[in-house]
């Protein structure tokens, strides 16, 4: 039986997410700018149409709640997928047993590399990955025409992830940068992040460039920001 055709609305800014030719992708940019919330869509998708299995990862996860879990339940509840089983710690698809897998990367290097069979690989926060771990996760995601997402606000020049994907340009990339004037574009950008976002221009351009427009930050501002953010 094939899935329920239901609309979902995805930003054409993303339409390269669907594109079969690119191996990786790096989804960059500030606060606010549906990164997150479009591949969760589209890996939904990729999900209904047919069996796959969907690593969601990180550098470090503790718990599920560290995951993108709770993100992908919301979107699936929104729009009435009733042939996904919910479980704690895994989402699975009954009608085409498409599975997501949610874990970390720095304290399960054996789990990750013994992975076979992954389709999509979402690493979400993708600034914080360590150049090992990009080394342990990219050859074990080696499925014929599997693809790795990568989602990130830039943290500092040398972050790895934008260093190798971005800057060196690895082949068969796509770059995908974005900011919240597309959330603007499309009426979803909550007033409260607006409200929030012109307060961050005003009062803090050094805060407001990394936090929304998705610049990294110079060592001087480091200790600034990282006290207002943390």
């Amino acid at each position: 039986m094939q899935p329920t055709k239901t609309k979902i609305q995805i930003p054409i800014e993303f339409e390269p997410l669907f594109d079969p030719k690119y191996r990786y992708f790096a989804v960059h940019g500030g606060r606010g700018s549906l990164k997150s919330h479009t591949v969760a869509r589209r890996l939904i998708l990729a999900a209904r149409e047919g069996k796959k299995r969907i690593l969601c990862t990180r550098e470090l996860q503790k718990s599920i709640k560290d995951s993108v879990h709770k993100l992908l339940v919301d979107i699936i509840q929104l729009y009435d997928f009733k042939e996904f089983l919910i479980q704690k710690d895994s989402i699975i698809n009954l009608k085409t047993g498409s599975e997501f897998i949610f874990t970390g990367i720095r304290n399960n290097t054996s789990e990750i590399k013994s992975m076979e069979g992954i389709d999509f690989c979402w690493c979400e926060e993708a600034q914080s990955l360590t150049k090992e771990s990009l080394d342990i996760l990219t050859p074990t995601i080696r499925k014929p025409g599997s693809q790795i997402i990568f989602t990130y606000n830039r943290m500092f020049e040398l972050d790895p992830v934008h260093q190798e994907f971005v800057i060196n340009q690895k082949p068969h990339t796509c770059i995908i940068n974005v900011n919240y004037d597309i959330a603007q574009k499309y009426g979803w950008f909550p007033k409260v992040l607006e409200d929030e976002m012109e307060d961050d221009k005003i009062n803090n351009l050094a805060l407001y460039n990394h936090k929304w427009l998705g610049e990294p930050i110079s060592q001087t501002e480091n200790a600034i920001i990282t006290e207002i953010l943390f």
